[in-house]
C-alpha cells in the first residue's frame, strides 16, 4: 500500500469544516484590516530563500526542499512565506502603487525536518505583509491583527513577547559583543554554532541545542546596543500596545530564526501545546525588499502556524464551537 509521505497528513471529515471556518475567519479579519490576498508559487528559485532568509539559518542550511529541474535550474519548495511575497511585490511593480501595500496569504509551506507534534514537513501558515510604513504604529497594527485573530477564535492564555534587535548599524556593536562573549565559551557550543560565530553570531541565540541555550542565557542582549532611533521606535511600539490594552512581555531572548528581521520582533506563545509553544511570530524586515532587488522599502509582517493553532484550540476545548459554526455564519463570541 502506498502511504502519505512522512510528515504530511490528510484532512477530511469534520476536520474539513474546522479548516473552512478558520479560512473564513482569516478572510473576514484581513478584509476588516484592509489586507488583500496574494498567492505565490509553491516553488521558487532557491536563491530567493538563500539571499532573503539567510544562508546561516536552519531553514536554508538544513530544512529546505531544494531540487534541480530539467532545465538545470535550482529551485526550492517555499519554506516560509515572506520572501516569495517580497519577490512578488518587486516583480509586479507594487512599489509604484499607493503605499502602504497590505497583503495576506494562507497556504502550505514545506520544511524537511523531523516530524513531531505540531510540526510537519508540509504545514500551513496564515501570514500578513505590510509594505511602505516605517512608523511604530504599523508594528502595533500587525500585532493587533494577531491578537484579534486569537480573540475571534476564543483562544486564551497566550503570551505576547516582544523585543528589538535593532538596525544593521547598531547591530554591529551587538554582534561584536556576542562574538567576544561566545569565543570565551566556544567549547560549550555545538558544531553549527561554532560555524555561526563568525558569520552571524546572533543565530546562536536561536539554537535549539540545550548546551547552546544555557550558554546564551548570559550573553549580551540587543536592547543594550540600540541606537537612539531604534530605541525610540521600540518605546513607541510598547506605548501603542499599552494604548490598545494589549498585554505584552519584553523578552530579550526573542530574535526569530530568519536573518531578514530588523528592529521589532515578537512571538505569541502558549504553554499548553508542549515544546512547540510559539503559535505566531513576526517583526520588521526593512532591508529585505532592497536585498532582493527592489527599492529601499520598509516592511513588516507575521505568520501563524495553523496546525499549532488547531492543537491549542483542541487543548482548550474550542473544536465543538467551530464544528457547530458550519451551520451558521457567525462564531460564538
Amino acid at each position: 500500500m502506498i502511504t502519505a509521505p512522512k510528515g504530511t497528513r490528510d484532512i477530511y471529515g469534520n476536520e474539513i469544516y474546522i479548516w473552512r471556518r478558520l479560512e473564513r475567519i482569516i478572510e473576514k479579519l484581513c478584509d476588516t484590516f484592509g489586507y488583500g490576498e496574494i498567492r505565490t508559487p509553491v516553488f521558487e528559485a532557491e536563491e530567493l530563500f538563500r539571499r532573503g532568509v539567510g544562508e546561516t539559518t536552519d531553514v536554508v542550511s538544513k530544512e529546505m526542499f531544494a531540487f534541480t529541474d530539467k532545465g538545470g535550474r535550482l529551485n526550492a519548495l517555499r519554506p516560509e512565506g515572506t520572501a516569495g511575497v517580497v519577490r512578488a511585490y518587486i516583480e509586479n511593480g507594487m512599489g509604484s502603487m499607493t503605499q502602504p501595500v497590505k497583503l495576506f496569504y494562507n497556504f502550505p509551506l514545506f520544511r524537511q525536518e523531523k516530524p513531531q507534534a505540531g510540526r510537519y514537513r508540509e504545514f500551513h501558515q496564515f501570514g500578513i505583509e505590510y509594505f511602505g510604513a516605517a512608523g511604530a504604529l504599523a508594528d502595533v497594527e500587525v500585532i493587533c491583527v494577531a491578537a484579534a485573530f486569537f480573540a475571534r477564535l476564543g483562544v486564551k492564555n497566550i503570551t505576547l513577547k516582544i523585543n528589538s534587535i535593532g538596525c544593521p548599524e547598531c547591530r554591529k556593536d551587538f554582534h561584536s559583543a556576542l562574538k567576544e562573549y561566545f569565543k570565551k565559551h566556544i567549547d560549550e557550543l555545538c558544531g553549527d554554532c561554532k560555524n555561526r560565530l563568525e558569520k552571524n553570531p546572533m543565530r546562536i541565540l536561536d539554537c535549539k541545542n540545550e548546551n547552546c541555550r544555557k550558554t546564551a542565557k548570559n550573553a549580551p542582549v540587543g536592547v543594550d546596543f540600540l541606537c537612539g532611533e531604534c530605541a525610540e521606535h521600540f518605546e513607541a511600539v510598547k506605548s501603542g500596545l499599552e494604548d490598545l490594552e494589549i498585554d505584552y512581555e519584553t523578552d530579550t531572548s526573542v530574535v526569530r530564526g530568519l536573518d531578514y528581521y530588523t528592529r521589532t520582533v515578537f512571538e505569541f506563545v502558549s504553554n499548553e501545546i508542549g515544546a512547540q509553544g510559539t503559535v505566531c511570530g513576526g517583526g520588521r524586515y526593512d532591508g529585505l525588499v532592497q536585498e532582493l532587488g527592489g527599492k529601499p522599502t520598509a516592511g513588516l509582517g507575521l505568520s501563524i502556524g495553523i496546525e499549532r493553532v488547531l492543537m491549542l484550540m483542541e487543548a482548550q476545548g474550542k473544536f465543538n464551537a467551530l464544528i457547530w459554526a458550519k451551520h451558521c455564519d457567525c462564531l460564538p463570541r
